[in-house]
């Protein structure tokens, strides 16, 4: 039989998927209207601010192309909270 480690890795190579995946983690209150990003973290603790005059989906992407990526090619990003940037109005 197979040691744990060959067949986690065959597990993993079916598994991937064809195109890298991102997930977002954004905090939303109901009924109230969902803030654009301001920030990004990834699970390994990598911070990613809005520059000035970068869109939404700009940071998106770049947090993408330098987040940490599981062996699967997944990448999990969370919203940083509000308090955490001086320019963003808390509610």
């Amino acid at each position: 039989m197979p040691s744990l480690e060959t067949r986690i890795a065959a597990l993993e190579v079916e598994n991937t998927p064809a195109e890298p995946l991102t997930i977002i983690r954004r905090f939303v209150t109901p009924g109230q209207p969902l803030p654009e990003l301001q920030g990004l973290q990834d699970n390994k603790g990598k911070e990613w601010l809005r520059q000035p005059g970068e869109s939404e989906q700009g940071l998106i992407d770049r947090a993408s192309l330098q987040a940490w990526r599981s062996t699967g090619g997944v990448i999990c990003l969370a919203e940083r909270p509000c308090h955490r940037y001086p320019n963003r109005q808390a509610s």
